[in-house]
């Protein structure tokens, strides 16, 4: 008798990198995230949005997004499948830069001699928060 022993060379997926630190893209810029997973093929690729399905299993490794909005900000990541099993790859965070617009206002305060005149900063949407400089007739004001 002969036994024939057939060791299988079906590799599950595993991802060849891990997403890194937040990363921080302009608003209105394209951005294209990649899911770098090896196994045996065919190897298929879903992606997702703070946990919401954004695709269906496809062979498609990269996600692109033509001009990215402030809703698109948020969570990032990819599942990659084939015949031996699936595997989730760790969240990757992405935050969208922008500038809202604010109005431009005059305000005047009368304060006697010694007393601290309180100057009100219409907020302003926009992220990362925004750095404010004060001018006083046209000379920058350092803080103190």
């Amino acid at each position: 008798f002969f036994f024939f022993l057939h060791i299988s060379d079906d590799v599950v997926p595993y991802f060849k990198t891990e997403p890194g630190l937040p990363q921080t893209h302009l608003e209105g810029n394209r951005l294209v995230l990649t899911c770098l997973a090896e196994g045996s093929w065919p190897l298929e690729f879903k992606w997702m949005h703070n946990d919401r399905e954004l695709t269906t299993y496809t062979s498609e490794y990269k996600y692109t997004i033509l001009s990215l909005q402030r809703l698109d900000a948020g969570f990032y990541r990819c599942v990659v499948r084939n015949r031996m099993g699936a595997l989730l790859q760790r969240r990757s965070e992405v935050h969208v830069a922008y500038m809202g617009s604010f109005m431009d206002t005059d305000q005047r305060k009368t304060v006697s001699q010694g007393q601290a005149a309180v100057l009100n900063l219409l907020p302003i949407s926009s992220c990362p928060r925004p750095q404010v400089t004060w001018f006083r007739e046209g000379h920058k004001i350092v803080p103190s």
